[in-house]
């Protein structure tokens, strides 16, 4: 969906995903060591474009570039299928060796519950991938659910974790992630500093 939220803090950006994205995103999407654990990604660009433009059109769909404050794209995030003030949180992937997880996701929370005003957001991570499952339960979000058979990738059928954040335990999970997303911040300067 056009959006136009941008928010940004310890060293990171989420800003709206634009066409001009599609390229990256592909790439990334298809990276062996980061597609794992998400769904099937077509191999046809023109399909993955033609998905960009379904987008685009769907309302409830927030979309976001993670960035640096350079300006250089790491990753993406979203909030999607929002109904009955609930929405979906993930699309959420980053480059390797880019320490922006826990700055995106309390960005992502920024958004969901102080500027569009949801009540609740979840999250389905196949329960094999044990280090975004692991980052889930240590940054406060409850595990609500097990979906049986949720995701099929590359033929393998996998149990998914739900995950839940709430409006009411949003504040406790800021604080939660505050003090990773600090570390990481300097980590991220330092890095900028030294190219």
């Amino acid at each position: 969906m056009n959006h136009n939220i941008v928010v940004e803090r310890f060293g990171v950006r989420l800003r709206p995903v634009t066409m001009d994205d599609a390229d990256f995103i592909f790439q990334l999407r298809r990276a062996p060591e980061l597609s794992k654990y998400i769904g099937e990604v077509d191999s046809r660009f023109s399909v993955h474009r033609s998905w960009l433009d379904q987008y685009f059109e769907r309302e409830g769909d927030y979309y976001f570039c993670i960035e640096l404050l350079s300006g250089k794209a790491v990753g993406t995030i979203s909030i999607y299928d929002i109904a009955d003030n609930k929405g979906n949180w993930g699309r959420w992937i980053i480059s390797p060796n880019i320490p922006a997880a826990p700055a995106s996701v309390w960005l992502v929370f920024h958004v969901a519950f102080d500027i569009l005003g949801l009540s609740s957001v979840y999250s389905n991570t196949v329960i094999d991938n044990a280090s975004v499952v692991s980052f889930h339960d240590n940054c406060g979000l409850i595990r609500t659910g097990i979906e049986r058979g949720g995701l099929t990738i590359k033929g393998v059928v996998y149990d998914t974790v739900i995950h839940t954040a709430s409006k009411e335990n949003w504040p406790f999970i800021q604080r939660k992630l505050e003090k990773p997303a600090a570390m990481a911040e300097r980590l991220l300067q330092e890095d900028s500093d030294s190219v």
